[in-house]
């Protein structure tokens, strides 16, 4: 089974989906491994699951008033939001807004972000540090914003919803693959005329028949000549 995303984990529509990357992309820091990026994403889906804050489309909760000031300020509509050209003409192009859609669909990122921030519905900018409390959680401390006071319904919700997804995902969206196991060695020697014929080539058993004729061969003809070979008797 494909790894689940975030899309499907939550129901998205693709415009939610557009309208979730350049939320997170131009409120979030988008330095360091993207776990900025990722905790905005987290937030704005906690307060998806909330209802409370625009409803429960990501349009909407984007452009709800006082709340992301990185839309709101920029007076950002909705059908903006769900035009992927949009996203990447204001993200700096379509690669940027390509790497920043696979992190916000990426359910081990976001989810960890999720777990790490305890689904909190709030959050404050770089520039509100001087008004962090020790509970609040920063992804990268001094770069990114924080993020404070979860819903317990929100947040036992949430982690439901990331459990489902398989827990075989790495940051990279793609599944784990174990290392190959290697067969383990033969704990026993093989006879001594298998390993006379494997030593001379003629070890290829294909069917019994081929095998008792190679060993009455190696009694018959080579074995006698063991004496000679080796200095010794068999």
């Amino acid at each position: 089974m494909a790894p689940k995303t975030v899309q499907q984990l939550f129901g998205l529509k693709p415009e939610e989906v557009n309208a979730l990357t350049v939320l997170s992309g131009l409120e979030g820091y988008r330095g360091g491994k993207g776990e900025d990026v990722a905790a905005v994403a987290a937030n704005v889906l906690s307060r998806r699951l909330h209802g409370g804050y625009g409803g429960r489309d990501i349009r909407n909760v984007a452009t709800a008033p006082g709340q992301y000031e990185a839309i709101y300020g920029r007076n950002i509509s909705m059908n903006q939001l769900a035009d992927p050209a949009f996203g990447a003409r204001i993200l700096g192009g379509q690669d940027e807004f390509n790497r920043l859609r696979d992190i916000v669909n990426n359910p081990t990122m976001v989810g960890q972000q999720f777990q790490n921030s305890r689904g909190a519905l709030s959050f404050r900018g770089v520039a509100g540090y001087e008004n962090k409390r020790p509970g609040d959680y920063s992804p990268i401390p001094g770069k990114s914003n924080f993020y404070f006071d979860s819903d317990p319904n929100v947040l036992k919700r949430g982690r439901s919803i990331f459990d489902s997804a398989p827990a075989t995902q790495q940051p990279g969206g793609m599944p784990f693959r174990s290392a190959p196991v290697s067969p383990p060695p033969p704990t026993s020697a093989p006879p001594p005329v298998n390993s006379i014929l494997s030593s001379l080539g003629l070890m290829s058993p294909v069917t019994e028949a081929k095998k008792n004729f190679a060993q009455e061969f190696a009694l018959s003809f080579i074995w006698p000549l063991l004496p000679n070979i080796f200095g010794t008797a068999p």
